[in-house]
């Protein structure tokens, strides 16, 4: 199976889930686009349409979030994928990275995303899509590496409305 089908395979799992944010609707637009796209496009940060992987990890009520810097708004820590780096592990890596806390033990693909991303001509970039595949994890937060961006804790009443749903699969 190459990439481009386990991605769509690991998608339609989800539809097996009972979590309350997936719709089937939003399943087949994200699986629409995978199909329409090239396997080698889905990693190119260039293409239209890549993926990137986002990272909810929760640790005593609270959730991790990180203020987008070009976007201007909290958001999981997330990036895009690399060439040859699999969702998972870009979630994982971009989590450190902006966070400074490692994402360890248990991955879970818990939903996916259509996001438009405006153009940011500093970095050249048109505007595109990304297929935001979002995971959660355990985390160790006795890091000593230092963030990328500016780190924030946050209960389901504090966090963004978009990602409130998620702390129902820890807490009720």
């Amino acid at each position: 199976m190459d990439f481009k089908e386990q991605l769509i395979s690991q998608i339609a799992a989800l539809a097996d889930t009972d979590y309350p944010w997936l719709s089937a609707g939003k399943l087949e637009q994200v699986t629409r686009l995978l199909d329409q796209s090239d396997s080698s496009s889905l990693r190119n940060r260039k293409s239209g349409v890549h993926l990137s992987a986002s990272a909810f990890i929760l640790s005593k009520g609270q959730a991790v979030f990180i203020r987008h810097p070009y976007l201007h708004t909290i958001l999981l820590p997330a990036g895009h994928v690399e060439p040859t780096e699999l969702p998972i592990d870009c979630a994982i890596r971009e989590f450190h990275e902006e966070t400074g806390f490692y994402a360890i033990s248990k991955p879970l693909l818990i939903d996916v995303n259509v996001i438009n991303i405006p153009a940011n001509p500093v970095k050249g970039e048109a505007d595109h899509q990304h297929i935001d595949l979002r995971f959660t994890f355990q985390s160790n937060f006795n890091a000593d590496d230092v963030a990328e961006l500016p780190v924030f804790m946050l209960t389901k009443k504090e966090a963004p409305l978009e990602f409130q749903p998620y702390f129902a699969m820890y807490y009720n």
